[in-house]
C-alpha cells in the first residue's frame, strides 16, 4: 500500500466507552505486533522508507523507552494527555454527558466544568521527554535512534506464575537474522506510491486558472478504480488559494464516469462539485467540508437503484459539511462521526450514523442494525416500508418520533425537499416514486433523534450548522 506510517495499537480493547469485557479480554499487547513489524519491514528492505508508530497504554518515558527498543520510532499518547486535561476516567464518553466537559458535544458542560489548559499537556509531556532522556543516559545511549531496535538492552525476566513460564518471548527480541546494517528506522522522507496520482496532477494543470482566478468552470473526465482520492487534490488547491469555502459561490463542477477508488471526495471543499455517474468504493467524502458530491447508476442500467450498492463503506466519515446524494445503497458506518454534512442515500448496512455529532441524513430504504449508535448530535429520517427499523437501532442514545403528524408538519416538509433536491442531482427513480406518493409513504418514515435533544431545535440547530 505505500504507506508512510504504520501504525501498531495494543492495549485495552477500545476506548474508554467501550463494554468492560472488550477492555479486558479483547485487547492485544502492541509488543507483540511491533516486533513482528519491525522485524518484517528489516527483512524486506522497508525499513528505511517507513515510519513505525505505536500505541496503546504509553503513559511514561520508559514506556517510550522500551518501544524504541522494539521498533518504534513514533510514540501515540491518548489517556494520558486526557487526565492531564481533567479526564477522571468515569468511562462514559459515548454518553455525552461527560461530567468534566472534555468528552462531550454538550456546551454548558463544556465551558462550565472542563479547566484544560495547553500548558497542562505541555507539562506532562515535558515529564515524559525527561524520563526519557534519564533513561536514555543510563543505558549509555546518546540518541533515540539509536536506540530503535537495540533488544540486546531488554531481559527476559523467568515468570512468576505456570502460565508464565510456559510463554516463549524470544521471538520479541530475536534479530530473525536479518544483518546488521540494515536500516532500523526509516530514512527516506516519503515511501514513493506506485500510483502517481498523474489523473489528479491532469485536473490541476486543466484547472489551474479556473481556480486561480476564482472563474470556476466545467470539466469532464472518465476514472477507474485506481483513481483513488479523486477530488482530494483539487481541494487542497482551492484551499490554498481561498480557503475552504472561498469558491462556494464560483465552484468548479467535475462530470465524472466509471467506478472510482477509495476516498471519492474525500476533504471536499466549497467550490469543488463532482457528478460521478457510475460506482465509488469506501471512504466517499471522508472529511468532506463543503462543495456537493452526486453518484447514480449509468443511465442504461436497468436494476431498481434502492436494491443496488453504489458506494462502499464508511462514507461521510468525519464529514464537517456539504452534501451528498447517492441514487443507490451505501456500506456499513454510513456518516460515521458525520458533523455536519447532509446526506440523501438510499439504503445503508449496519451501524449507520454511528458517533453522528451534527448533520442531517435521509435514508430512503433499508437500514441495517444498531442504527444510530452514539449519536448524539443531528438527526435522520430513515423509511421503514417493513416496519422492522425500530428492531434494528440503537435505543441507549436515540429515539424514534413518526414523521406523520402535525408536530412534525416542518419536518415532513423539509424531508419532502431533501428527496426533491436527490431528485434534481440523480435523476432516481425510486425518488420520484416516493414523491408520487409522498402523503402515504410519509408513514413509514421514522425521525432518529438523541434522546437530549428537542424537537422544536433540531431544523434550527441543521441551518446553524450549514450556514457555519
Amino acid at each position: 500500500a505505500y504507506a508512510d506510517l504504520i501504525t501498531i495499537s495494543g492495549y485495552d480493547g477500545g476506548t474508554a466507552a467501550s463494554p468492560l469485557t472488550s477492555v479486558k479480554y479483547a485487547g492485544g499487547p502492541w509488543e507483540l505486533g511491533l516486533s513482528e513489524a519491525h522485524q518484517t519491514l528489516r527483512a524486506n528492505d522497508l525499513r528505511d522508507k517507513v515510519r513505525l508508530q505505536t500505541d496503546g497504554g504509553l503513559k511514561t518515558g520508559l514506556d517510550v523507552i522500551k518501544a524504541a527498543i522494539l521498533g518504534a520510532e513514533s510514540f501515540a499518547f491518548g489517556t494520558g494527555p486526557m487526565v492531564a486535561l481533567g479526564c477522571k476516567f468515569l468511562r462514559i464518553c459515548h454518553l455525552n454527558n461527560c461530567a468534566t466537559g472534555v468528552a462531550t458535544q454538550n456546551d454548558v458542560l463544556r465551558s462550565q466544568h472542563f479547566i484544560g489548559l495547553p500548558q497542562m499537556v505541555m507539562n506532562y509531556f515535558q515529564f515524559v521527554a525527561r524520563e526519557t532522556q534519564e533513561w536514555l543516559a543510563a543505558l549509555g545511549v546518546s540518541s533515540m535512534a539509536d536506540l530503535i531496535g537495540r533488544t540486546d538492552l531488554l531481559e527476559i525476566l523467568p515468570g512468576t506464575t505456570d502460565k508464565q513460564r510456559k510463554l516463549d518471548l524470544k521471538p520479541l527480541l530475536s534479530t530473525a537474522g536479518i544483518s546488521d546494517d540494515k536500516p532500523q528506522f526509516c530514512i527516506e522522507p516519503k515511501n514513493e506510491p506506485y500510483d502517481k496520482g498523474e489523473l489528479a496532477e491532469q485536473m490541476i494543470v486543466d484547472m489551474a486558472d479556473a481556480i486561480a482566478n476564482k472563474q470556476g468552470g466545467h470539466f469532464s473526465y472518465d476514472v477507474r478504480n485506481i483513481h483513488r482520492s479523486m477530488g482530494g487534490r483539487i481541494s487542497g488547491e482551492i484551499a490554498r488559494h481561498h480557503g475552504n469555502y472561498g469558491m462556494s459561490d464560483k465552484p468548479v463542477k467535475l462530470q465524472l464516469t466509471g467506478s472510482a477508488g477509495q476516498s471519492f471526495g474525500v476533504w471536499n471543499a466549497g467550490g469543488l462539485e463532482m457528478r460521478l455517474e457510475g460506482d465509488a468504493n469506501d471512504y466517499v467524502g471522508k472529511g468532506m467540508a463543503a462543495g456537493k458530491l452526486t453518484i447514480y447508476p449509468p443511465m442504461e442500467s436497468s436494476f431498481e437503484s434502492q436494491d443496488a450498492s453504489i458506494m462502499g463503506n464508511t462514507c461521510l466519515y468525519g464529514a464537517t459539511g456539504g452534501a451528498l446524494y447517492a441514487a443507490g445503497r451505501a456500506g456499513e458506518r454510513f456518516a460515521v462521526r458525520n458533523s455536519g454534512a447532509t446526506a440523501v442515500i438510499e439504503g445503508v448496512g449496519d451501524h449507520g450514523c454511528e458517533y453522528m455529532t451534527g448533520g442531517v441524513v435521509a435514508v430512503l430504504g433499508e437500514s441495517g442494525l444498531n442504527f444510530g449508535a452514539g449519536m448524539t448530535g443531528g438527526f435522520a429520517y430513515v423509511l421503514d416500508i417493513d416496519d422492522t427499523f425500530a428492531e434494528r437501532y440503537n435505543p441507549e442514545l436515540v429515539e424514534l418520533v413518526r414523521v406523520d403528524n402535525d408536530e412534525l408538519s416542518e419536518h415532513a416538509l423539509h424531508l419532502k425537499r431533501m428527496i426533491e433536491d436527490h431528485v434534481r442531482e440523480t435523476g432516481s427513480a425510486w425518488g420520484n416514486q416516493l414523491l408520487d406518493m409522498f402523503e402515504q409513504r410519509l408513514k413509514q418514515f421514522w425521525l432518529v433523534k438523541p434522546k437530549d435533544s428537542a424537537i422544536d431545535s433540531l431544523l434550527d440547530q441543521a441551518k446553524k450548522v450549514k450556514a457555519a
